[in-house]
């Protein structure tokens, strides 16, 4: 989202704060103060004018005005729109900053500073501000959200993060969003592809086409157009890496042996294919042959992320206390507690290893623990585990 950055942001900050501005410096009885405001309120109005056109000029408007007025805080977040639409990041990251630590609750302002920091490959601190944008509110501007959103599950995808930055794309769905952008970002994350679109060969680029409509049809609420879409995704391309994976993971709360088949099928095709032996041993575990999906999870450990061997850790451990292997369950899911903090579903799991141990005290602790997370934690946090949640 290069053109109309300030146009974009308008929705989510109106104008109380400019003209609550204007109000304080009016109230100055004084003559050279009177001065003062009008010259900033010339400054003021003249930005507001050339903000979208002439981007550049607005800039050194806002400038000066903020000389006047240093503690204006829509003349410091407009400014970081114009920055940001002609492209000087590190200017804008600036900006926004600034008027962010004078209103910390603009949710947009978050936002935009979170895109910000993307093009300046800051991307964990891009996903933590646009993180903070979205509790916040991204306002009314629904291109902006759609530019948000889908800027942050580029980044998710990646590192390699599929299931997060699908859920990116939810709060879209509930709106019926139809845009070209959303449904690269869906095709992309049903097949675990990590690539640019731009890197990808043209047949690939068809595979995303077709699987991010069925996705996004799963996802708005039309299930007779998303299997037909996925029917023609592995009849056209029965052997290509993430195919069959993007199937199965549609029908996995819908018909689970099906499911079953259609990973692995993509674990036949393409045996390094992570997220496919994660969610194929999950559904082991679910349908009770924790050796097998032993065997996948260890194979898959080898492949995954960083980020991703706490999943697999825990997916161990629920493997072997499925198989009544306690303290192998135990020293794997504890494992998972020092990888990742604040998850809910792995301190259930640890409370019932510890509760078929006999140890009664740390199962309490560690159910006490579940139950606190549980509130607060997001439902998309643990995707070996719940990895149908999303698709309800």
């Amino acid at each position: 989202m290069r053109q109309g950055g300030s146009r974009l942001l308008r929705g989510g900050w109106a104008r109380p704060l400019f003209l609550a501005a204007l109000c304080a410096l009016a109230a100055a009885p004084a003559r050279g103060q009177a001065s003062q405001f009008e010259r900033f309120e010339q400054l003021a109005r003249r930005a507001e004018q050339v903000l979208d056109a002439n981007p550049a000029e607005a800039v050194q408007l806002y400038r000066e005005a903020l000389k006047i007025r240093p503690a204006w805080v829509d003349g410091w977040l407009y400014m970081g729109a114009a920055l940001y639409q002609l492209e000087r990041y590190a200017e804008a990251t600036h900006a926004l900053r600034k008027g962010i630590e004078l209103a910390p609750k603009i949710g947009t302002a978050w936002a935009l500073l979170g895109l910000c920091e993307a093009e300046l490959d800051n991307a964990e601190q891009a996903l933590a501000d646009i993180a903070r944008g979205e509790q916040l509110g991204l306002g009314p501007n629904l291109a902006f959200e759609v530019a948000v959103r889908v800027k942050a599950a580029r980044l998710l995808i990646a590192r390699g993060s599929f299931d997060e930055a699908m859920g990116k794309m939810y709060p879209l769905s509930k709106r019926k969003v139809d845009h070209p952008a959303i449904e690269e970002i869906m095709g992309l994350t049903a097949l675990a592809v990590y690539q640019d679109p731009s890197a990808l060969t043209p047949e690939q680029q068809e595979m995303v086409k077709l699987a991010g409509r069925a996705a996004w049809a799963g996802g708005t609420g039309r299930p007779a157009d998303a299997l037909a879409g996925y029917d023609e995704l592995v009849r056209r391309f029965p052997k290509s890496p993430g195919v069959h994976y993007a199937r199965a993971l549609y029908l996995m709360e819908s018909d689970p042996k099906a499911a079953l088949e259609e990973f692995r099928q993509e674990v036949e095709n393409t045996p390094d294919h992570w997220p496919a032996l994660l969610m194929l041993a999950n559904l082991e575990i679910r349908q009770g042959q924790p050796d097998e999906a032993l065997k996948h999870l260890e194979r898959a450990l080898e492949l995954v992320p960083v980020s991703y061997r706490w999943i697999c850790h825990a997916s161990i451990g629920q493997a072997h206390l499925t198989a009544g292997r306690v303290e192998q369950a135990i020293a794997k899911l504890e494992k998972a507690t020092r990888l990742v903090s604040g998850n809910a579903q792995i301190h259930y799991y640890l409370s019932q290893a510890y509760r078929r141990a006999g140890r009664k005290e740390d199962a309490a602790r560690e159910l006490a623990e579940f139950q606190r997370l549980k509130e607060i934690e997001d439902p998309l946090a643990l995707p070996a585990f719940q990895p149908g949640a999303r698709r309800q």
